[in-house]
Formats: C-alpha cells, structure tokens, sequence
C-alpha cells in the first residue's frame, strides 16, 4: 500500500514592523489575533510623552472592535457628546452627537499616548512585545521574495530575514528611504499651532468640545483631555490667543506654532515592504480625519491583507481613501483661514444655517465623528 506523503504546513509568516505608534501598534495586535505575532521595533525609549493626535473616530472604534480595543479605549478615554461653535454670527450654536443613530454616538477623546499604551498592552496580552531602542539600519530585498533587515540595538547590529516589513515609522520613515519611494508635498504659507493647558475654572462642561470663529479669519478648536487639561489648535501661530472665552490658565504645557503640508507617496508597497500611516501621508489637522485615524485603518487593511495573502490591492486601496481624506483637509484649511472679511462673514453664516437643516446636520455630525 502507498502511503501519501502528508502535504508540508506553510511556515509562519515572520513579519517586521518599525515604528510602535498607533498604527504600528494597531498592526501589530491586527496580525497577532489572526496567529502571526510579528516583530515590532522603535527607535524611543518607550511611549512618548507627548500626544499630537487625540479623537479616536466612530469607524476606528468599529474596526477595532474584532480585536477587543474599543471597549478599552472607550474606558480609558471622555465620551464627548456635544460641539459647541462661538462667533460673530454662530451665538449659542451647539451639535448634540446624540442625535446621530450609531452606538458609538459620541467622539472618543483621549491622547494619543494614551491610546497607544492601550494598543500595547492588547499586543503583549496576544504574545507580542515591542523591542524599543532598536534602530532599523537598512533594508535589503531578496530573489525569493524575503527581505534583510540590518537592525542596531544598544550599539549592537543584527540582522534578520522577514517575508514581509511594515513601515510604520512616521513622516522620516527609514523604510520609504529604503524602498525608494518618495513624498510629493505642498506647504502652506501659514503657520498653525497646538496647545495644551490646564484650567481649573474652563467654563464649558467636560463632555464639550468648542470652536471659535474669531475676527479676521481665526479659527481654534478645544477639545478636553480629562480633569483640568486641554488641548487646542488654531490655524494661527498662537493657539492661546485665539480662545475667546474667560478662563483660567493654571499651567501651559506649550503652546507651539507648526508648518502644514500635504505629503502622500504614490505607492504604498514595493514587493513586500508596505508603507502604512504617517510613512505614506500627512496631512493638515482635520479632526478625527487626521492622521493617526486614517493610519488605524491602513493598519486594518494591511494586517488582514497579509494574513490572507491579498496584498496586491493594497496600495489602491489605501490610496484612494487617503487621497479622499487630504482632499477634505485641503478644503477646511481653506475654510478655516479665511481672512477677507465677507468670505469669513458667510462661512460663519453658514455654518449657522447648517446645523438648523435636518439632512446637512446629519452629515456634520457624520464628519465630525468619523462615521
């Protein structure tokens, strides 16, 4: 009798990812809830400090759900339920979130350091680790497919093969060097700036976030960030400035003023190296639009393309929402820096008349949540 020779098993992916923000983290825990716990390096320390993102969207909120973050993020962060909008022509305007029909009917605020401890620990509960202080030196592509990374660690150098490398490692990304792969950008004239401060007498409650429409094309945005702490940005390089309510500042943790640009890669893969996140676009602030939202999703896709072997459409995919999303940024700088004096008075106007239409509220509200 013959014996048929059992068919071997596929060896396990081996999977790199350089950069431990949200999406190299949301990569990481993604891959590892489907059986391929991947390599995750970061050139910190450890976690920053510092947070530049702090909305997480109603759709990361959904995609997230598979892997058993959402539910810890909602309770490490503030359901912010209300939009309150102050200017010459938008008195008194406020957006309830409630009033979209989703289960997650409210914007999740919570720093992006936060979040990203949140995403590490769900990694480290499905067997992975993050190997901070290691540096990726270079990459180097293979016949069959596999790829060298030249890694340095507390001054030492290693390397090793992967079948596939995630760049996850922001806007200097090492892996978009490698892949030869380059950024086209655009860089607006105007400085914009963020702020974060304390105020222990902010006279709105803690489930509100507030815009001011100030003279002479001003715009700012506050969120809350929990306790006395907020978080501001304003389309002008002094975000403090243009708060147009009486408040307390109890402390200023800084007040910075920043460069927009656009900046998007034409392809987000070569072979298997991808590009995910900030290391394929960046874009201006554009609320729970930004970046670190949009980078969730790249995750997503990514993490589930590589487990199923489908990675050929990647770059179209990804390509097509993000070239979407910078399209709506573009537009709301355009909107928000507006300095000639009618054009200011009507986009205040309109907003006003907006949020009175039952269809165009549903779809600020929408926009505003990320849904």
């Amino acid at each position: 009798m013959l014996w048929k020779k059992k068919p071997k098993k596929p060896l396990p992916k081996k999977v790199l990812i350089v950069g431990a923000g949200t999406t190299g983290l949301t990569s990481a825990f993604e891959l590892a809830r489907r059986g391929i716990v991947p390599q995750v390096i970061d050139a910190k320390n450890e976690i920053a400090p510092t947070a530049r993102a702090t909305g997480v969207s109603v759709r990361s909120l959904e995609l997230l759900e598979d892997s058993g973050v959402t539910p810890l993020l909602i309770a490490a962060g503030i359901k912010v339920k209300y939009a309150k909008i102050t200017g010459e022509e938008c008195k008194g305007l406020k957006l309830d979130f409630n009033d979209l029909p989703h289960k997650y009917n409210f914007l999740l605020c919570l720093p992006q350091n936060r979040t990203e401890a949140v995403m590490q620990k769900r990694f480290e509960e499905l067997g992975g680790n993050v190997q901070y202080r290691t540096k990726l030196i270079s990459l180097t592509k293979k016949k069959d497919g596999t790829i060298d990374a030249v890694m340095e660690r507390d001054g030492k150098r290693l390397t090793e093969t992967f079948n596939a490398v995630i760049g996850a490692d922001g806007v200097n990304s090492r892996v978009r060097q490698d892949m030869g792969v380059k950024l086209t950008e655009h860089v607006y004239p105007d400085k914009w700036s963020a702020a974060e401060f304390d105020s222990k007498d902010w006279p709105r409650s803690g489930d509100e976030i507030q815009y001011f429409l100030g003279k002479g094309g001003s715009f700012a945005v506050v969120v809350p960030l929990g306790g006395d702490r907020y978080r501001a940005v304003a389309n002008t390089p002094d975000a403090m400035s243009c708060i147009s309510v009486k408040h307390t500042v109890d402390k200023l943790h800084f007040n910075n003023a920043f460069a927009v640009s656009v900046r998007h890669v034409d392809t987000y893969q070569k072979g298997n190296i991808f590009l995910a996140g900030d290391a394929a676009h960046a874009y201006p602030p554009a609320g729970v639009q930004g970046g670190m939202n949009l980078g969730i999703k790249d995750a997503c896709s990514l993490a589930r393309r590589i487990a199923e072997d489908d990675t050929k459409g990647y770059t179209k995919e990804r390509r097509k929402e993000a070239e979407a999303t910078i399209s709506q940024a573009r537009m709301m700088v355009s909107i928000a820096g507006m300095k000639n004096a009618f054009m200011k008075s009507a986009r205040n106007r309109t907003v006003a008349i907006a949020t009175h239409i039952k269809a165009i509220k549903k779809q600020i509200l929408k926009k505003s949540l990320g849904a």
